[in-house]
């Protein structure tokens, strides 16, 4: 069963509704029209969050996925933590953030509705290993990134996981395509020897490090992953046949005249 419904219906008991999975066409061409922010009455509140849609994608990973212990650095208003504490409900979930606001507001949301969450006031990398000794029972089997984006920042979030995460760990990081962090997920991957996958089907182009999963979830990842190659080409294809290019075609009809 689906956790969406549930994941609304928190959140529109504490008067926020969610305002999330619009397609930037709709939206005047905004780019971040998927993500998710919150109308709490007098006006929209939050940072882009997991779209709807990433959302979904998130929550089939316990079809392959058990994690105990999960960590999340970037909570803001507690989205994403909310619906991985109802996808993997036995997992003892930490998040942390210096944003004391949406601290409050999620330790409010997990004790209203008994979710195994701890959200901490606090900066990446030093908040980290405190936080998870005092709420976590072992090492972290998930981590979600989704802070500061930067290359910089993706890097040290990385390391400062994984000193309190198990050799099978998996790593998602949002925003990657989008905020051009594609050179910190490289060097994450190249300092582990973890695998990737770029999530390039995703509305902010999501990335996985992992070092053994099940066949079926390597699977599931290649549904929301491209071939590089083959993907350059079709942007090509549709460059060529779906923009006009007025300029080159007033060019084309001077040739050969005077």
């Amino acid at each position: 069963m689906t956790i969406l419904p549930k994941l609304h219906e928190i959140y529109n008991s504490a008067g926020l509704k969610p305002l999330t999975g619009h397609s930037t066409q709709h939206m005047f061409d905004w780019m971040d029209a998927p993500f998710t922010r919150f109308f709490d009455g007098n006006g929209i509140v939050g940072c882009a969050g997991l779209s709807l849609f990433e959302i979904m994608f998130l929550e089939h990973l316990r079809d392959y996925l058990k994690p105990k212990n999960i960590l999340v650095i970037g909570n803001a208003h507690g989205w994403s933590t909310v619906a991985l504490a109802l996808t993997f409900p036995k997992a003892k979930i930490v998040a942390i953030d210096p944003y004391e606001p949406g601290i409050e507001l999620t330790n409010k949301l997990a004790a209203d509705h008994k979710l195994k969450i701890a959200a901490v006031a606090g900066l990446s990398p030093q908040a980290i290993k405190p936080a998870c000794a005092e709420h976590l029972d072992g090492t972290v089997d998930f981590v979600l990134i989704d802070a500061v984006h930067t290359n910089e920042a993706i890097v040290t979030d990385f390391l400062g996981a994984r000193e309190v995460a198990g050799d099978d760990c998996v790593y998602l990081f949002h925003d990657v395509v989008n905020w051009k962090m594609t050179e910190g997920l490289k060097q994450n991957q190249a300092v582990s020897g973890l695998q990737a996958r770029l999530l390039t089907r995703t509305p902010s182009g999501m990335a996985v490090l992992f070092n053994q999963v099940p066949d079926e979830m390597l699977a599931y990842l290649d549904c929301f992953s491209d071939n590089t190659q083959l993907l350059a080409a079709y942007r090509d294809l549709v460059r060529q046949t779906m923009v006009k290019d007025s300029f080159g075609d007033a060019l084309a009809s001077l040739r050969g005249a005077a």
